[in-house]
């Protein structure tokens, strides 16, 4: 099976999702910033007594759902990447003894894994290897962090302190968040989906599939090789 063309045909629609996602909740706020009806205020209005600007509230809904598609998108990419490997692992076969090694294996997650188990299978190819996989495994701790939020007053996520001990730097981060070089405020690092890491984040997954369909012949021989072995 040609992993690679399904990985580009989930990817596609990831990329579309968060490109048109935004449009709406974008144009709201800008609708809402130039003051377009009905987002126009009243010249005078004798209850309204306050220093906020007028539809503060629809514009920070606005915000939090554009932000949501982001992570809705992440959410999807991450969730690729695991049918991906799943996919993978049955096409050529590798397994474990049982269940306690598979465990064992995977205990620094997934990708880490995986990225493994390609090393093993590729062997001296594994060299050309281009991608990044510290990358590639932030798209899924930032989906874990996404979706074990404990804030229940707003949709926000922030980086909990296991990613952030494993990725000081984070990829996905509100960069007005951030704090003093070197210092580790865990609770404050919250996530943001901007378009640009979006995209590099799919493109770095695309080339993960891009490059092991290129080395299918080697996957291939090492089948052939494990079964000749057994």
């Amino acid at each position: 099976m040609d992993l690679a063309y399904f990985m580009r045909e989930r990817t596609a629609i990831i990329r579309l999702f968060y490109d048109k996602g935004r449009l709406p909740f974008e144009q709201l706020k800008q609708d809402i910033e130039d003051e377009v009806p009905p987002w126009r205020p009243l010249s005078f209005n004798p209850d309204y007594d306050s220093p906020e600007p007028a539809f503060l509230g629809e514009w920070m809904q606005a915000e939090q759902t554009r932000e949501l598609v982001g992570m809705l998108a992440v959410s999807l990419l991450s969730d690729t990447l695991k049918l991906y490997f799943a996919e993978f692992e049955r096409d050529v076969g590798f397994a474990f003894k049982d269940d306690k090694a598979r465990q064992a294996h995977f205990r620094q997650g997934f990708i880490e894994g995986y990225r493994q188990i390609l090393e093993h299978i590729m062997g001296d190819a594994y060299a050309t290897c281009p991608v990044r996989f510290d990358l590639i495994e932030q798209v899924v701790l930032a989906r874990n962090d996404i979706a074990h939020s404990s804030d229940f007053v707003s949709f926000n996520a922030r980086h909990n302190r296991k990613t952030l001990e494993k990725h000081p730097n984070p990829f996905f981060v509100d960069e007005d968040s951030r704090v003093e070089p070197g210092a580790l405020a865990w609770n404050a690092l919250k996530i943001e989906v901007s378009r640009e890491k979006l995209m590099a984040a799919v493109d770095e997954v695309e080339k993960l599939a891009d490059w092991v369909q290129e080395n299918n012949a080697v996957v291939w021989e090492w089948r052939r090789r494990r079964r000749s072995e057994g």
